[in-house]
């Protein structure tokens, strides 16, 4: 009897702990991906028709860490990246991809496979628009002084609608990496941007067709290294 019991438990112990690593697994790749992998299906390379990428950055971070101690440029990264968390949760057809140092990485359009008809694709590149403006919004309404004294925190964004290629890394803390121009020229939209703006290729604009609830200003021809001229709009 007491044999059986200690099976018993061990048994429990091994679900408790496949359970944990599922959850973190969750967390690091999209929902498609851990089915693949539960059913004991290796995830191979895939290609998207049409994503929505957009990336954050903090304007002129690399000052800012000249003035700031490395302490407490952990500790604003943190505390904003925690936050960033919570908004992106609210948004069913948004992943995070990745956040590496200021720069923060989301694609709209990745939970499945499946050929996406164009209203599917246009309530992606929706989403990513209306939470690049909370996110914008947060920051702004954030009080970022008992961290990094008088300098101010603003955010910039670009937004990139188009073709990706995408595939998991590695078998130890694999990460779900997307590659492609479009990767490149939604970065390009962000680092080329203005501060406490969000800025937009005629791409996402076009995605997202007759919707009204966004207004958007011509910025004038931009040079993008990735392609050769770009007439971005800022939201």
């Amino acid at each position: 009897m007491q044999e059986l019991l200690q099976t018993h438990l061990q048994s429990e112990e091994m679900r408790a702990d496949t359970a944990v690593s599922q959850n973190l697994l969750g967390l690091m790749l999209p929902g498609h991906i851990m089915e693949q992998i539960e059913t004991g299906v290796v995830p191979g390379p895939e290609q998207f028709n049409c994503v929505t990428v957009f990336f954050t950055d903090i304007y002129e971070f690399k000052k800012l860490v000249g003035f700031v101690s490395p302490v407490k440029i952990l500790q604003l990264l943190n505390v904003l990246y925690t936050k960033f968390d919570e908004v992106i949760a609210k948004y069913p057809q948004l992943y995070k991809v990745e956040s590496v140092s200021d720069t923060y990485m989301v694609a709209g359009g990745i939970s499945s496979i499946h050929e996406k008809t164009d209203q599917e694709i246009a309530e992606c590149a929706i989403q990513a628009l209306a939470c690049s403006i909370e996110l914008q919004k947060l920051v702004l309404a954030m009080d970022f002084t008992n961290i990094v004294g008088p300098y101010p925190i603003r955010l910039r964004i670009g937004i990139h609608s188009g073709a990706i290629n995408a595939g998991v890394i590695g078998t130890k803390m694999s990460r779900y990496c997307l590659f492609g121009d479009t990767i490149n020229t939604a970065s390009r939209m962000c680092t080329t941007g203005e501060p406490s703006k969000i800025q937009v290729s005629t791409q996402v604009i076009e995605k997202i067709g007759s919707d009204e609830q966004f207004e958007f200003d011509e910025r004038g021809e931009i040079e993008v290294k990735v392609v050769n001229t770009f007439i971005p709009s800022v939201l």
